[in-house]
């Protein structure tokens, strides 16, 4: 069975910068959170169990210490900073039971190599303060350094999931479709198969798509983007990069009146609307209409 999106990784230049530009969007954003690793983050999460991670650097001497001592995520994050700034969309997290059979599932794949990555904080929920925490296994491609692609293992986090945090002003729902450039997407359909643990995809006109049952995956060429969403792709050469999320609501003209509201600008294509990057919005927003 196919696996589901987890979340997104967006890195962000502060927080506060990014907690203003998705509240403007019209999301419910958690309190920050602050990892045993030097960053911290303020996400939005949907209904549907996934979620958005903007994520930002707290302590600088502290991530670039980890980075060094080979936490993989951190050098992947700094990297993707020091080559994009630092906005954008750096990481795809899909959904995972176990780290450690995912792991041994990319090593057979040769995506692996890479340890699982495992790490717990504090999080206050409802019922009080609890430790929760994550296992990462990670499918990696020298050919896509901008991109990082994982599966993730929850542990003890289903309070992410209480009403306050996943009811929002527009309507969201959730993530239905995450969208990839590059020029040639097939190059990368082994890399996707292994991390979404289905053979199942598709070709069109455009690229190359990948359906997961709740949401799903899609890689297209920047000339194809561009028609669709009206955006030039973030690729600068050959390499997946991310490019944009489709986040599924109740109503547009819900949405369409927060964006007026707090003066976002916007653009409406057929079922769409479009949200193009920000200061604190790394990648291109669309709203789509999903009452299912």
């Amino acid at each position: 069975m196919a696996r589901g999106i987890d979340h997104l990784v967006l890195p962000v230049e502060e927080l506060d910068i990014a907690r203003g530009r998705y509240e403007a969007l019209g999301f419910t954003v958690a309190p920050d959170a602050r990892h045993p690793f030097g960053t911290e983050n303020a996400c939005v999460f949907f209904a549907n169990r996934t979620y958005l991670e903007p994520l930002a650097v707290a302590d600088r001497m502290e991530v670039e210490d980890n980075a060094r001592k080979g936490l993989v995520f951190l050098r992947r994050f700094l990297a993707y900073r020091f080559r994009h700034g630092l906005d954008g969309f750096c990481m795809l997290a899909m959904k995972g039971e176990s780290a450690d059979a995912d792991k041994a599932r990319f090593d057979e794949a040769g995506f692996g190599d890479t340890p699982v990555f495992p790490f717990e904080r504090k999080a206050v929920s409802s019922d009080g303060e609890k430790t929760i925490g994550v296992r990462l296994a990670y499918a990696l491609d020298d050919m896509a350094p901008d991109v990082t692609l994982f599966v993730c293992q929850h542990i003890n986090t289903d309070f992410f999931w209480e009403p306050e945090r996943t009811t929002h002003r527009n309507g969201a729902t959730g993530v239905l479709e995450v969208v990839m450039t590059e020029d040639n997407p097939a190059d990368f359909q082994y890399l996707l198969q292994a991390v979404t643990d289905t053979r199942d995809d598709y070709a069109s006109s455009f690229g190359l798509h990948f359906d997961l049952g709740a949401n799903r995956i899609s890689v297209l060429s920047p000339v194809a983007y561009r028609a669709m969403y009206g955006e030039e792709a973030p690729n600068l050469g050959r390499g997946l990069r991310l490019a944009a999320f489709l986040v599924g609501v109740e109503s547009l003209n819900t949405v369409a009146a927060l964006l007026d509201e707090g003066n976002v600008a916007f653009r409406k294509s057929g079922d769409m609307l479009i949200v193009p990057p920000a200061p604190g919005q790394g990648a291109t927003v669309v709203f789509k209409e999903n009452r299912t």
